[in-house]
Parts: C-alpha cells; structure tokens; sequence
C-alpha cells in the first residue's frame, strides 16, 4: 500500500507537474506566436508604405504617413515590449514581450535604422517632380533600400521562428523526460505533444507558405512597377517624337511669315495661318489622349452622365475635327427613332473624334467616312467605316492595345502615338459597353455597344452640346 500511495502521489504530483508546465509552456508558445506574427506584419506593412510612396509619387493621392506611424510603433514594441497595432485603421493592439535574445534585437534594431533611412529618402522623393533628371535614380536607390528593409524584416522573421522552434523542442525533451516517470500518463501526454506539434508544424507551414507568397508578390510588384517605368519610357518617347513633327511645321511656318510677311500673297499667308491652325489642332488631340490616356491608367475615368441627343454628339465631334472632313465625304445614318442616350457626352464625342481620325489616318485621301446609329434593343450602336485597304486579322483583336499600330504594305507615314483607339476601349468600357473590329480586303469597321438601362425623361429633352451647355 505505501508503494501504492507514493505512485499514487507521484502520479498526482506529475499530472501537476505537467498540467502546470504544460500552460507555461503553450503561454510562451502563444507568446512566440505573436511576436513572429508581429513581425511578419512589419515585412507588409513595409510593403504597404512603399507602395503608398509609389501611389503618391505617380500623382494618386495616398496618406503613408498612418502606416510610417504604426511601423515606427509595432518596432519599437518588439525590440522593448509594450503595445502594438495589430490592425491598421481598428483600435486593435497586443501586449508582445521584448527581443528574447540579442540577435533578434540586433536585427531590429537594424531594421529601424533602415526605416529611418528610407522614410528620409522617401519624404524627398515624394517631393520631386517626376520629370526632374533626379527622379529615376532616386526611385531606384529607394527601391533598392527597400528591398534591403525586406530581407532584413525576413531575417527577423527567421530569427523568431527558430527561437519559436527551439521552445518547442526543450518542451517535447522536458515532456518525454516527464512522460518516462509513469507509461500510462506518458502515453496519454504523448498523444496531446503529438497533436500539438503537428499543429505547431502546420501553423509553421502556412507561415512559410505566407512568407512565400508574399515573396512572390513582392516579385510581381517589382515587375509591375517596372513595367510602368518602361510605359512611361515608351509613353515619352512617342510622344516627343509626335510633338516634334507639329512644332516643326508650326515653327517653319511662323518664321516664314516673319521675315518674308511683305512679299507673300494674301492666299500664301492664308495657307500659312491655316497649316499652323491644323497643327495645334493635332497638337490639341494629342493633349487630350494623353489625359484621357493618364485617366485611363490612373483608374480615375467615371463616366458624368446625361441625356443627349446623338446627333448632337456626332456635329460636336465634326467641328472638334475641323476642316480636315472638309475633303472627306462624310455619310451620318441615325435612325429616325433613335432615342436620346445617356452617357458622358464630353468622353463619348472624344471616342468619335478619335475613331473619325482613325478613320481619316487609314484610309485613302478624298474617300467616304460613314457613321450609324441605330437602337439595338437596351443598347445604343455605332458603327464607323472606312474604306481602304483592310486590316489584317491577326491585327484585329490588337488594334486596343497601347501603342499598338497596323503595319500597312505600301502605306505612308503615319503620325500618331497609338493610343486613340486604347482611349476608346478605356471610355466604353468605363459606360459598360464593348467595342471591336471588323475589316475586308477593302473595308473597316469600329463597332461600339453602350448600355442604355435608364428610363427616357419624360420632359422633352434640351438640346445639349457636351463641350458648351445648352444650344
């Protein structure tokens, strides 16, 4: 009997033991849990804050500075303990210890430097314009210190899983040194450390798989971001190459009027005049598709519509076109029942001018140019034809991307920067609408689809002109 109650009380004693050793433990784990939880949300928000700089420097409006503020904070409590935000924009936070070791505050002690570092670089960079000379360079030595700030986050990281894992060890020897005293406990103990550990062990995976997601788009954001550097490459270079051509022609005019004035004819120097005024008419489009185009990119183009009668759209793009359909003939069918539709009038008269002009570009001098409008059921339709030599149709479905122009055989020059018809897909999808090609051997045609899902106003409709109000 006294062998009895002293296994007995060795058995209480060790369930006691290991009850009380068991939730110290898994506190410690809960703890660890946190901490590399906190400092896996300082590698994003890291990320968070460098791509708010890129937003605000490409001109999108963005406040980084909340996120500089709860990193500077959450860091200052995993090196000395206290209070971190756990969710930005909640009044969430968490009690987490101090650095457990000193590698792991060395680490973030590192890291805050380089956050200092990069939040003094960035306050410069957000500042500077971004055609200044300056610009590039600075944007890529920010790049590469934050890529810097990365690695350094992720080797924090590591730091406090491997101390995490290394508690998870001592208590798997202290547990199966515990577990030896009595085989029946140890047996039952054994099953719940094996359940833990597998927890534990999938809990270290997701992180893993986490981490390497993040990675992953981290990668992708790079390439994103330099992919718009080599738009906006390609964006300058077409377009000061576009810009040249006019301001050439406008200059040579100017100055020809300037020193020979008194010896021209009058029809001389009207033809002067009227070169230089279709020059800044296409210098004009130019600007226009840059901004639509800008708009477009930027995710900012929010259709303000109106009631406007369709014809009215279609005069209004012939004089934003201007003399140059003078020689064109111009055949405009609108259906006798078209209703009035109900879209941004300034967007949808700047995707005729530009399907117009495309027209003009692609198409013989002197030959037709023809516009429809009819009402297809909840849906208004337009179509614009050109006759000449037509699209290839492994050029149809291309003819929307950006910068993208059709090689014709036997075609002059053409001047343009590619990007109207881009503009014109940009606009229509922005009404829910669709637009496409169609081309023959001696024919092409732009079709667009808008939605027209509101009721017709019971008024009758003012006849409105999108770029003066009402005529």
């Amino acid at each position: 009997m006294q062998k009895v109650a002293v296994l007995t009380t060795l058995f209480i004693f060790t369930i006691v033991g290991i009850l009380i050793y068991t939730i110290i433990t898994l506190q410690e784990n809960k703890s660890n849990s946190l901490m590399v939880d906190m400092a896996g949300r300082q590698r994003m928000l890291n990320q968070q804050h460098m791509k708010e700089l890129l937003l605000l420097a490409s001109g999108v409006p963005a406040d980084y500075t909340l996120t500089r503020s709860v990193l500077h904070e959450t860091l200052e409590a995993l090196i000395n303990g206290g209070w971190a935000v756990v969710t930005i924009g909640r009044d969430e936070k968490a009690r987490v210890p101090p650095a457990p070791t000193e590698s792991i505050r060395a680490k973030l002690a590192e890291q805050r430097e380089l956050i200092r570092e990069l939040a003094g670089r960035a306050d410069e960079f957000v500042h500077l314009p971004s055609d200044s000379t300056a610009y590039g360079s600075r944007l890529g030595e920010l790049l590469e210190l934050n890529s810097h700030l990365q690695r350094t986050a992720d080797d924090a990281v590591k730091l406090y899983t491997v101390h995490s894992e290394n508690k998870i060890a001592t208590m798997i020897r202290w547990e199966a040194a515990i577990g030896m005293l009595v085989a029946v406990l140890g047996m039952l103990l054994t099953r719940q450390v094996i359940q833990a550990n597998r927890s534990l062990e999938n809990e270290i995976a997701e992180r893993r798989r986490t981490e390497e997601e993040l990675r992953i788009s981290e990668e992708r954001g790079i390439a994103a971001f330099r992919q718009s550097d080599a738009l906006k490459s390609a964006l300058l270079s077409s377009t000061s190459h576009e810009l040249r051509t006019p301001l050439t022609a406008i200059k040579t005019s100017v100055s020809s009027l300037l020193v020979n004035f008194g010896s021209m004819t009058v029809t001389l120097r009207k033809d002067f005049l009227e070169e230089i005024d279709q020059q800044i008419d296409y210098l004009n489009r130019l600007v226009d598709n840059l901004l639509d185009m800008s708009r477009i990119e930027a995710g900012m183009l929010v259709p303000r519509c109106e009631w406007y009668g369709f014809d009215d759209l279609v005069a209004g793009a012939m004089r934003r076109v201007g003399s140059r359909l003078q020689a064109r003939p111009l055949d405009c069918e609108v259906d006798e029942n078209m209703p009035s539709v109900f879209v941004d009038g300034v967007e949808i008269q700047q995707v005729l001018v530009n399907l117009l002009d495309n027209a003009m570009k692609y198409s013989p001098d002197g030959s037709p140019i023809r516009i429809e409008a009819r009402h297809a059921g909840r849906e208004v339709e337009v179509r614009v034809t050109n006759s000449g030599q037509g699209i290839p149709a492994k050029d149809l479905e291309r003819v929307f991307e950006r910068f993208y122009r059709v090689r014709l055989e036997g075609k002059r020059m053409i001047h343009g920067t590619g990007l109207g018809l881009t503009i014109c897909k940009g606009i229509v999808e922005a009404h829910g609408g669709r637009i496409w090609a169609e081309s023959s051997a001696e024919m092409t045609t732009i079709t667009l689809r808008l939605p027209q899902d509101q009721p017709q106003p019971s008024a009758t409709l003012e006849r409105l002109d999108p770029m003066r109000g009402s005529v």
